[in-house]
């Protein structure tokens, strides 16, 4: 019995072993959500920005660059009593020096992080952050009945392409090192928003949109990259003398200094 039994035994193992090792290699570790969305008071990101604009009455396509610093200066509570951070927001002048470019609020759980701005509240990130995890992060993004669709930036910019923003599913794509604009990070989550790209870029006479979001955050830095472009492409009407014209925005930012 004992020569029959060992070689079955030794078989066993090496399955198990193997078996180990490949979960080893896909093995992806679960990040608390806190290590990815640091808060201080007096913690700022700064960011280089692309800003993507439609001049001349939307028949023309402009980038615009600056820089702009996030800087968290106090404390306060949201509606709820929850505690929540107060973010400034600084836009560099052509002297180097910074100016007001308004503010918005971070509401953190064990659990999420929300971001509030605009009056548009968000859930940047939730847990747990793992490979795939998915989340309704615009669900509080409605319409003014509580039960329609949102449709944040359609009056501001008269744009389509935001329609149904509160159904997007957010999910974790990507996990590793990354080097954004020539800059290295490690741990970096990817969260991907939205992809949904009609007809882009435009051709001939049909519609077209763009409604594509991600963001990537970096383990105790926060957020490192974004890009979020809404917008989209009409051919042209009777109103306008068939002029075809963009509407919308889009924003693509990377972080180019911390503390």
């Amino acid at each position: 019995m004992s020569k029959l039994f060992d070689p079955l035994r030794l078989l066993l193992a090496a399955l198990l072993l193997f078996s180990c090792g490949e979960k080893k290699a896909d093995f992806i570790p679960a990040s608390q959500v806190k290590d990815y969305f640091p808060l201080q008071v007096g913690k700022f990101i700064t960011y280089r920005i692309d800003s993507t604009v439609f001049v001349r009455s939307g028949s023309e396509v402009e980038v615009h660059q600056y820089e702009v610093k996030h800087s968290i200066t106090g404390t306060t509570t949201d509606n709820e009593g929850r505690p929540t951070y107060i973010v400034q927001r600084s836009i560099r002048n052509a002297n180097g020096s910074w100016a007001d470019n308004g503010r918005y609020y971070i509401t953190p759980s064990d659990n999420n992080v929300e971001v509030i701005e605009n009056n548009l509240r968000v859930v940047k990130i939730a847990g747990p952050m793992l490979q795939d995890y998915e989340w309704k992060g615009n669900q509080y993004l409605v319409g003014p009945d509580s039960l329609s669709n949102a449709s944040p930036y359609s009056d501001l910019y008269d744009t389509q392409a935001d329609d149904n923003m509160n159904k997007w599913v957010f999910k974790y794509t990507q996990f590793g090192n990354e080097t954004i604009e020539a800059q290295q990070y490690s741990d970096v989550w990817t969260i991907e928003q939205s992809n949904d790209v009609l007809n882009m870029p435009p051709t001939g006479s049909s519609y077209a949109s763009m409604a594509v979001s991600s963001e990537k955050y970096a383990k105790n830095i926060g957020m490192v990259y974004r890009n979020y472009q809404i917008y989209d492409f009409q051919p042209g009407h009777v109103d306008n003398g068939y002029q075809p014209t963009y509407a919308g925005f889009g924003i693509r930012m990377w972080m180019i200094d911390h503390n």
